[in-house]
């Protein structure tokens, strides 16, 4: 069989052109690499329940951690606002409250999410109005809740809390109007007195108390076996996790490493936040009241798994889920577990 003289390429033709190849590969690569081209999207809330984002994010950690890494950094308001984002592909990372995550995971049937860490237990209340007579949560009855954003995870816990108590919101045939506001609003909304009370994560709940004089009504860790509840976790987007483990490991390793200085800088981590909430909201906690707000606050990586199937349960019979079973066999990577043992 004769070759046409076309097709024939000198072997070391052959050669060159694979080294040449070779080499502008990885060129571009390094290039890429020291551009930081490799882009991390991650979202948190311009909420204390947030710390460990507000100061790992601000204080170089997770820059250090992700050397190769392009970190974008987007503040919303709440739980369902960063899902969206997540499920349009917006988002690689979030810290976000247990509930949105938890609804995301099952109605995308596992497919949207894992939850790599947990990074905040406690931190949540519901406060009155200073001139409103409210002792419990039974005495909602006929009142209007404000709650950071429908779906949430104060809402859930203040639906969960009112169903407890044999009581529905309006929007299910109740008497309890519940109604979605961003947490900043709410302040005005009590002070023009539309309000009665409100289910809100800190600084939130202390700003109200010392902004308008709200009374706390209910610290949310009085209802949940040993006051501990899950308000914030660490998740990751399911198909970033698959295609980059090793950037999953580095963002990980930024998180324990601000888990553990915000435990060994105690003061100095509360000053990063404050100067963070300054930044964000214009106004800064007075330092008595930020004492007050933190103390109400653990931050871990532990995900307080128990409380997780708790706020599914929560959603379910808040009317966000559907009937089918509730499986949580999949929502939670142990990674983090694994990679604080190396870590420590």
């Amino acid at each position: 069989m004769k070759t046409s003289r076309s097709l024939v390429i000198p072997a070391v033709t052959i050669i060159a052109l694979l080294t040449f190849v070779t080499l502008w590969g990885h060129d571009k690569e390094e290039k890429a690499a020291a551009a930081g081209s490799q882009e991390v999207r991650v979202a948190y809330f311009p909420n204390l329940t947030h710390a460990p984002a507000l100061i790992g994010l601000s204080n170089g950690i997770w820059k250090e951690k992700l050397p190769g890494c392009n970190l974008s950094v987007k503040v919303v308001n709440a739980g369902p606002e960063a899902m969206e984002a997540l499920l349009a592909n917006e988002l690689d990372f979030s810290f976000v409250g247990p509930s949105p995550a938890i609804n995301t995971y099952l109605k995308s049937k596992g497919k949207a999410l894992r939850i790599v860490s947990g990074a905040c237990l406690g931190g949540a209340s519901l406060v009155r109005r200073a001139d409103v007579n409210i002792s419990s949560i039974k005495d909602l009855d006929g009142k209007r809740v404000a709650v950071p954003q429908t779906g949430g995870t104060q809402d859930v816990s203040c639906r969960y809390n009112l169903a407890k108590n044999g009581m529905k919101p309006k929007d299910q045939g109740g008497t309890v109007e519940v109604i979605s506001v961003k947490n900043p609003d709410i302040l005005a909304l009590f002070k023009q007195k539309e309000l009665d009370a409100a289910w809100v994560p800190e600084p939130w709940a202390s700003r109200l108390r010392k902004d308008v004089g709200a009374v706390t009504v209910v610290d949310e860790r009085d209802l949940w076996p040993g006051r501990q509840f899950c308000t914030t976790v660490l998740v990751v987007r399911k198909a970033f996790e698959d295609a980059h483990p090793d950037i999953v490991d580095e963002v990980l390793a930024a998180h324990m490493a601000t888990l553990d200085w915000i435990q060994t800088n105690d003061a100095d981590a509360k000053k990063v936040v404050n100067q963070e909430l300054k930044r964000l909201s214009g106004k800064a906690l007075p330092d008595s009241l930020l004492d007050e707000a933190w103390s109400k606050l653990v931050f871990t990586a532990d995900p307080d798994e128990d409380s997780i199937q708790t706020f599914a349960s929560a959603a379910k019979q808040a009317g966000y889920l559907p009937e089918a079973n509730l499986d949580l066999s999949g929502i939670l990577d142990t990674r983090a577990q694994r990679l604080k043992g190396a870590h420590h």
